[in-house]
């Protein structure tokens, strides 16, 4: 598995949580397989711009996915705008609970 340690945390988190398995193609990952931590809605500049690092870079907005393919089908494309903003207000008020709660 290639990753970087900055998300370490994160990618064992969603390892556990997705049962070992890719969010896109549902396949167990090998120890051969490269996997990345796949955007929801993607790490465009101007949707960091939009939303902030926090809402972009949030465990919420990702999935662990093989490279390539797998790591393009996640994302909710920023044409579909409804979606797109339901899924960033559940961010939200994901990070105001967590904020609530000390």
């Amino acid at each position: 598995m290639i990753y970087n340690h900055k998300y370490t945390d994160i990618i064992f988190m969603k390892f556990y949580r997705q049962r070992g398995r890719c969010a896109a193609c549902n396949k167990i990952f090998s120890i051969f397989d490269s996997v990345e931590l796949a955007h929801i809605c993607p790490q465009r500049k101007w949707l960091i711009k939009k939303y902030g690092k926090e809402i972009i870079h949030h465990p919420l907005n990702m999935k662990l996915t093989h490279t390539g393919e797998c790591n393009s089908s996640v994302q909710i494309s920023p044409n579909k705008t409804a979606l797109l903003e339901e899924h960033i207000d559940m961010i939200r008020n994901a990070i105001e609970k967590e904020k609530d709660n000390g």
